[in-house]
């Protein structure tokens, strides 16, 4: 809206009888002549200036005048003009009067077209102005879609350098990256940097200080710099903008964006609360899962508490491994907890980057986690889903191997979802002399102390399925220290670990679990191969490889030569007189006919050290027909 000191500045001779500098920026309208015999009309003058000529007779009488301006204030009107012939003033008691009521006044000459010319400059520049609002607002709703976005704080710094012609920049707290425009900006902040660091940790709301006082720096010599505090936070963003002179229409502007900056920086905060949030969320998962997957089921079960009270109170767990591409393993962890977050562990996994686990404890959240997870699977065609049968909880690094198999699985059938077949675990058919052996075998480490017992322990059995940089992130310590853990059991234990057959040999030991660790020694010790020489044990191996002996003779050869080649390809290729690629097409069909993971499927697979060929080496070893000797 025009003011009284755009007004005074038109060619119609309107001055100021006495000014301040608040009657200035009184909002005008348009002028309004009144007459000496017409009422003054409630509804026709506000924001106007109201035009008397100096003979009206309500300027005479004291009381007169007082209710005159006293109803001039009390219906809005802008200021008072009295029209004054050539050579004339002001009376002193009417300048007088209008002091004490706060009316501004000014006079004009004494020619009603001068007014009229005067009234329609005023409607025009008022029409003029409301077009150019209108402008800004629909500007400014552009720049509210935008809200929220990562571009948002650029977008309105470059909007208002465009609309003010100005150059404009914004300090965020704590010394972060400014954003200017245009590109040059930036220097308009270098005379007033002290200034920047007082108002951003200032307590005001905002605030804006003029910068005349400051030597400039080149390109900012000619410009008025100001600054405004923006939002209330403490340290707070700072606006500068630097502008050869600040219109109305600018600093309505620069208000609007004040306005929106707010909010945007507002957003931008909440944003960064929740991705530490969820960060931490995620951290918390990751912690769970290690402690569950080395064994700490006490521990876990605290940790999860803060995360989800009485979640992990259970006995028992399924595992579920959702495989998808590393890119977007970030939002298919959201997908998961969305469908399954508040009744199972969602983490991401820390040994394979396009990996997701999810733990449902408890058989009363495994079909509900099925149906959610087969769902975030079928929103995309290169998700894979392996499910484990259900475990003890304090089995589940061995729950993370069954559903570790049926993801193989998956990834070889159309509907690439696939829950692992319970078969019988060779550990679960031995007798009590497989507790004497594997006590025997692994008292070098259950002799040690607890804590360095359980850390060589957790740490070898990990160290068994996974290569050391994948166990470390297992464990969430660093790869050279699981190497020399892993080192260090080798040496205990007087094994090869890089050995197939005794990696298999101390695999099973491992797994026959707490039965080692409480067993008594009832038995003589004896040797691995006396406790697998049982009809049970064999009829075992050959169910094994039961689905390799239908007319796949060749199968069970190349498994024969792998082993004894200590799983080098180019060894076994040359031992069989086939070609390297032939060998590894043998070992994907055998690994998905017998469920074990055999050879590496991508580079993700990189990370697994085998740990399907174990039970293929038992199995070889205990039958008669087969070469493989423990």
């Amino acid at each position: 809206m025009p003011t009284l000191r755009f007004a005074t500045g038109l060619p119609q001779g309107l001055r100021f009888a006495e000014e301040t500098k608040s009657d200035a920026d009184r909002p005008l309208r348009g002028v309004h002549p009144l007459s000496p015999d017409k009422a003054l009309d409630d509804g026709q003058v506000r924001h106007h200036l109201v035009v008397v000529r100096r003979c009206d007779p309500r300027l005479g009488e004291r009381d007169r005048l007082n209710r005159f301006l006293a109803r001039l204030t009390a219906t809005g009107a802008a200021a008072l003009a009295i029209a004054l012939p050539p050579g004339t003033e002001t009376q002193p008691s009417v300048r007088a009067a209008a002091r004490h009521h706060g009316m501004p006044l000014l006079t004009v000459g004494d020619d009603p077209p001068t007014w009229f010319q005067l009234h329609s400059a005023i409607v025009d520049e008022y029409h003029a102005r409301t077009l150019r609002t209108a402008t800004l607002h629909r500007q400014l709703l552009e720049q509210i879609h935008h809200l929220g976005g990562p571009e948002g704080i650029q977008r309105l710094v470059t909007w208002l350098a465009g609309f003010a012609g100005a150059q404009v920049a914004v300090v965020p707290p704590l010394g972060s990256t400014c954003t200017v425009a245009p590109a040059g900006a930036g220097l308009l902040l270098d005379p007033a940097r002290e200034k920047v660091a007082q108002l951003s940790s200032a307590g005001q709301g905002w605030a804006s200080l003029e910068l005349a006082d400051l030597d400039p720096t080149p390109g900012t010599a000619d410009l008025q710099i100001r600054l405004f505090r923006i939002g209330a936070a403490r340290p707070a963003p700072v606006l500068a903008v630097g502008a050869p002179a600040f219109s109305p229409d600018t600093n309505i502007a620069i208000a609007r964006t004040l306005d929106l900056l707010a909010v945007q920086t507002a957003a931008e905060a909440a944003a960064r609360g929740n991705e530490r949030l969820r960060r931490a969320e995620e951290s918390v998962r990751q912690a769970i899962l290690q402690l569950l997957m080395t064994g700490n089921v006490t521990e876990a079960q605290r940790t999860a508490r803060c995360l989800i009270p009485g979640i992990l109170d259970v006995d028992e767990c399924q595992v579920f491994i959702l495989k998808s591409r590393r890119t977007e393993r970030t939002s298919v962890i959201q997908d998961c907890l969305e469908a399954v977050g508040s009744a199972t562990i969602v983490s991401a996994c820390p040994a394979f980057s396009d990996q997701v686990v999810v733990i449902a404890p408890g058989p009363s959240t495994e079909y509900e986690a099925m149906d959610g997870l087969t769902a975030v699977v079928r929103a995309a065609p290169h998700r894979y889903l392996g499910a484990s049968t259900t475990r003890q909880l304090a089995d589940t690094a061995q729950a993370y191997g069954d559903a570790s198999r049926a993801l193989v699985v998956a990834q070889r059938t159309s509907t690439r979802i696939h829950q692992y077949t319970a078969d019988v675990q060779l550990a679960h058919i031995l007798d009590e002399r497989a507790d004497t052996w594997a006590h025997a075998r692994l008292a070098p480490l259950l002799g040690l102390p607890e804590s360095r017992r359980e850390q060589l322990l957790a740490t070898l059995r990990l160290g068994l399925d996974f290569t050391p940089a994948a166990a470390a992130r297992i464990l969430g310590t660093h790869r050279n220290t699981v190497a020399r853990r892993l080192s260090a059991a080798a040496g205990l234990l007087e094994a090869d670990l890089q050995d197939i057959i005794q990696r298999a040999v101390l695999g099973l030991a491992l797994e026959l679990g707490t039965r080692v660790e409480r067993a008594p020694a009832l038995h003589e010790p004896t040797g691995i191969a006396q406790v697998l020489d049982t009809d049970e044990v064999r009829c075992w191996a050959r169910e094994f490889l039961e689905p390799l002996s239908r007319g796949r003779r060749h199968l069970i050869d190349t498994l024969s030569a792998w082993i004894e080649a200590n799983t080098h390809i180019e060894t076994t290729a040359a031992a069989l007189d086939l070609n390297p690629a032939t060998v590894r097409s043998h070992l994907r069909q055998a690994q998905n006919l017998i469920q074990r993971r055999l050879v590496s499927g991508s580079t993700a697979d990189e990370d697994l050290d085998l740990p399907g060929a174990h039970d293929v080496v038992l199995a070889l070893a205990v039958l008669p027909e087969m070469p493989i000797r423990l």
